[in-house]
């Protein structure tokens, strides 16, 4: 059997499956946006891959309303892409009017190409007999417009996710970490295989050896990522809400070095932070009477082992503004919230998991009871402080001891 055949039954299998997967998805009560988003771009990949599999002359000389479908499709990928990330990392659960502005391109794209779609079988198939000129016109300004467009929408995708990031850091103290890498798994991947079509579609355009060799074949990526997301909601559904702080009680492991608020490596954000909060109202001596108040209260009340800890609440305890209190976190400390409290909790865990009688408790056991909730933050936040991974830091400390 030939590799393109081979190709076409895996694509076709690829299809079916996700049609079996949006079944399950839609059956079940809430679907919200993003599943809304994730269910309709699934099935838009999965057909645009078909076209791409069974782009030969017999196929649309058989089915030539289904060409140029293929020219349409992809204006939608980018802002889907860009949609479900918004609506994962807002936690909205409705989609809004508004978001039709996205697809302007696709309306365009439908309306230049109309006077196609309804023109007769028999018109269509006169046109599509001369293969080789009807294959010249996929690589026009459409298409090439279509990669921009995509690849501009998971460029927009990615910041959206880092802003949500950084707003997450500067508001709480812990958070789905693992949920996030998986959202910006997902862009890259995608991002991969933008890389790889456009490699293809410009090496068949220029008829570049080896290059063009991928046009079709880049479609297999494709339905490989699309069974790859259909595991993730099977196994991790979770991972398709809201990305909002987390409250289970999850993961952990090690210890951790002093950190030396504002030494070197940890005052990045210092200039541009005392240019933020240059008009607060706080002078430096209020600055610096706040942040010695906060390191005791951080000492003596240990508030860092409550793991929904939150800067409002801390602000609360110590009865200030949140914003103040993030001024003086932010620009004398020179962290983000999120790091200035999972340093103390790093702090917490080295000294447990060193302390006789605490080896018979796991590292999980230990970062949990030191405020950690889940095991990705802690191994992020731990390497980050260290350095090192809380095993290996563990396994050096018995070995120095």
């Amino acid at each position: 059997m030939y590799p393109i055949a081979l190709f076409q039954y895996f694509v076709v299998a690829g299809l079916v499956n996700t049609g079996f997967f949006t079944l399950m998805l839609i059956s079940r009560k809430r679907n919200t946006a993003p599943v809304v988003i994730l269910i309709t771009l699934m099935l838009l990949l999965s057909f645009q891959a078909l076209l791409n599999a069974f782009d030969t002359r017999s196929f649309f000389l058989a089915f030539p309303h289904l060409s140029r479908i293929s020219w349409l499709l992809p204006t939608v990928f980018g802002p889907l892409i860009y949609l479900l990330t918004y609506y994962l990392t807002t936690g909205k659960k409705q989609l809004q009017r508004r978001d039709v502005i996205h697809f302007i391109p696709f309306f365009v794209y439908l309306l230049l190409l109309l006077p196609w779609y309804l023109q007769a079988a028999a018109d269509k198939r006169r046109l599509l007999d001369d293969f080789e000129a009807a294959s010249t016109n996929d690589f026009g300004w459409m298409n090439q417009f279509s990669i921009a467009w995509i690849l501009l929408y998971l460029i927009l995708a990615l910041v959206q996710l880092q802003r949500y990031r950084k707003t997450l850091q500067s508001v709480h103290a812990a958070f789905n970490v693992f949920q996030l890498q998986w959202l910006r798994r997902f862009i890259y991947i995608f991002l991969l295989i933008l890389v790889v079509s456009g490699l293809a579609f410009y090496g068949r355009k220029f008829g570049l050896p080896l290059l063009s060799h991928l046009y079709h074949y880049n479609y297999a990526l494709v339905v490989l990522a699309l069974y790859w997301v259909a595991g993730k909601c099977i196994t991790q559904p979770q991972l398709f809400e809201h990305c909002q702080p987390v409250a289970e009680p999850p993961a952990c492991e090690a210890p951790v070095k002093t950190l030396v608020f504002g030494s070197a490596g940890y005052d990045d954000t210092q200039g541009s932070a005392a240019r933020k909060y240059a008009k607060s109202g706080l002078d430096d001596a209020a600055t610096d009477q706040l942040t010695e108040r906060l390191l005791q209260y951080m000492d003596n009340e240990k508030p860092y082992l409550d793991r929904a800890l939150t800067i409002s609440s801390l602000a609360a305890a110590l009865g200030v503004s949140r914003h103040h209190l993030s001024q003086v976190i932010n620009a004398r400390l020179a962290l983000s919230f999120f790091d200035f409290i999972n340093s103390y909790r790093i702090r917490a865990v080295q000294s447990q998991m060193l302390a006789p009688g605490a080896r018979s408790l796991s590292l999980l056991g230990i970062a949990y009871e030191c405020g950690f909730n889940s095991k990705a933050t802690f191994n992020t936040s731990f390497k980050k402080f260290t350095g090192m991974t809380p095993s290996a830091y563990l396994k050096t400390q018995l070995q120095q001891g």
